[in-house]
């Protein structure tokens, strides 16, 4: 039998078989000898990842974003558009097999938005003409190979360009996207990467652990939590025993797309802070959990990976050190809730995504019962810095109890959607006004009268609304913390003039049904009310919302309370703020 860490991966393999798309019983059965389970097992597992079906597909899968940023961006009509030209319903194949129309939840696409996958391959800023366009690739013959060079894959990531920084950036987790090609580790040396992991192997573990406690540096995940406790807490839970480093790299939260910019163009530095982690708390294992719907960052890691290996900064003796550290690649199949750690650690385990119940936590009982830690892609990115330019520098930037930079990603009404590093106390009107543009044309091109915005979303659907009378509030986790808001994951997305949030809130709620995993009954009954009643609330007129509101607010309560895991216990962040910042742009 093989380890049933690697179930999901030849569940997506069995499917990527050319023009299958699905997992046919007799394979299941296959797999589950090789497994030593049982196909039921099997099929209990890959029944519940979005990526992976247990009915036949057509040859082509067409996912269409509608979360919340590509509904404000216009997907609900290209559904539209792609149900008239296909002829078939969501979830339905079209009559030549060749396509199945599905909804999906957010792709990390949010800075160029509405977004569509088909297979493997991403298409952005769509309009009916380039969805046409993009189906027509598929409809000529042997049109499957010509897709790799959709003009999409090439298209920049914002409006500034390819990506190149902003005058008041302050990058450390983006520092070397300009400068070197993600697929070269000698241009990578040559940028200064590698330095940050031949500074820590100078140091003992413990030291390091010290430095990076001083540093301040805190999770950039969403939670904050402090990374050098993390570490310290793993590396002292057990004398002489096997520990793992994973890197959560399922990044599923809508307007988050931080962590894909670095897997695909600094796919070292990941590997670096990965490294330095693992020498620092006495792991010699270490995974990448990465979303399935991330195709580009898995090549670009995989590639990475060997070349790190070829020189030396992975695998045995690393550098002359008498260190030994090997990683590995494992995709999700579609699952926000497999973006909660110990979630992750489960589907990590070749198992349904079902939370487990803290504590325990992963430095004491993580990834098969040891030692883990679970840290966060730009958490991870931070450390070569912090490794090589020592604490004191890092506490310089940012502001007390948030030392350090921050990568925003801003999407919604703005000039320049896109992703912004800099030092954590930004505030919301620099980062929004400055760096994004402003509040972008309203969509006939015409300039909006008001430029204020209507609302906008910290922290991406498990995070806060705030009103447009914060627009001066400081980006950092103790001043958001103080005003009842959140930092998150980072994500700002910004509601324009004229926008009504109801509509927003109702793809947040719709959002977290579709998410739910449906273990715990208070979940799994709770969101498919809330969204009823989201329904409600964008339907009702002006004087009839506040109760409705008031109404969700009392539910996402009693829901958070008795909930077994964080998606449960989210709706509750965007809707107490709704209720008390945005009171006036709701009625």
């Amino acid at each position: 039998m093989i380890r049933p860490d690697r179930l999901l991966e030849d569940l997506h393999g069995i499917q990527e078989v050319s023009g299958r798309n699905w997992l046919p019983p007799a394979e299941l059965d296959r797999l589950g000898l090789r497994y030593g389970k049982l196909r039921g097992d099997i099929r209990g597992v890959a029944s519940y990842y979005s990526m992976l079906s247990l009915e036949p597909r057509g040859r082509h899968v067409i996912r269409l974003c509608v979360s919340p940023v590509c509904r404000m961006m216009g997907s609900e009509d290209l559904l539209a558009f792609l149900r008239a030209e296909l002829g078939v319903e969501s979830g339905g194949t079209t009559r030549d097999g060749l396509f199945t129309l599905e909804e999906c939840q957010c792709l990390g696409q949010c800075g160029r938005s509405p977004a569509m996958m088909v297979d493997d391959k991403v298409f952005t800023r769509l309009t009916p003409v380039s969805v046409r366009a993009a189906l027509d690739l598929y409809r000529i013959a042997g049109a499957a190979d010509r897709s790799a060079s959709a003009p999409s894959a090439l298209e920049p990531e914002s409006a500034r360009g390819a990506a190149s920084s902003c005058p008041g950036e302050t990058r450390i987790a983006l520092r070397y996207i300009d400068l070197h090609d993600p697929g070269d580790l000698g241009s990578y040396e040559a940028a200064g990467g590698w330095a940050g992991l031949r500074a820590a192997l100078g140091k003992d573990p413990d030291d390091l652990v010290a430095d990076l406690t001083k540093a301040g540096l805190r999770g950039r995940g969403g939670a904050g939590f402090p990374t050098g406790t993390k570490e310290r807490s793993t590396a002292q839970t057990c004398e002489d025993c096997d520990r793992y480093v994973v890197v959560n790299a399922d990044e599923g939260e809508p307007g988050t797309f931080k962590d894909r910019i670095i897997l695909e163009r600094e796919p070292q530095l990941l590997l670096e802070g990965l490294v330095i982690s693992a020498y620092a708390i006495g792991a010699r294992m270490g995974y990448i959990y990465v979303r399935g719907e991330y195709g580009r960052s898995i090549r670009n890691l995989r590639t990475a990976i060997d070349q790190a290996k070829a020189a030396g900064y992975l695998g045995e003796n690393i550098l002359g050190s008498g260190f030994d550290f090997d990683v590995e690649i494992r995709r999700g199949a579609g699952s926000y809730l497999c973006g909660e750690e110990l979630t992750l650690l489960e589907s990590l385990e070749g198992k349904r995504g079902y939370p487990r119940i803290k504590p325990p936590f992963p430095a004491e009982k993580g990834l098969w019962g040891k030692p883990t830690l679970v840290n966060n892609v730009e958490t991870l990115a931070n450390v070569p810095w912090i490794a090589e330019n020592g604490a004191d520098a890092y506490l310089a930037l940012g502001v007390p109890g948030s030392p350090g930079t921050k990568i925003f990603c801003v999407s919604g009404d703005v000039v320049r959607p896109g992703f912004y590093e800099a030092e954590l106390g930004i505030s919301l009107r620099d980062l929004v006004d400055g760096f994004a543009g402003g509040i972008s044309p309203a969509p006939d091109g015409s300039v909006r009268s008001v430029r204020e915005p209507a609302a906008v979303l910290l922290g991406g659907a498990a995070g806060t609304f705030a009103s447009a009378a914060r627009m001066d509030l400081r980006l950092d986790y103790d001043s958001l913390k103080k005003e009842g808001l959140t930092l998150g994951s980072g994500a700002v997305i910004v509601l324009g003039p004229g926008r009504d949030p109801a509509d927003t809130i109702l793809s947040i709620l719709e959002f977290f049904r579709h998410e739910s995993c449906g273990k715990c009954v208070p979940c799994r009954v709770g969101t498919a009310r809330l969204a009823e009643a989201g329904r409600e609330l964008a339907a009702a007129k002006p004087g009839e919302r506040r109760g409705i509101l008031d109404a969700l607010v009392v539910e996402a309560r009693r829901m958070a309370a008795t909930s077994l895991c964080p998606l449960g216990q989210s709706p509750i962040l965007p809707l107490a703020a709704a209720a008390r910042e945005l009171r006036e742009a709701l009625s």
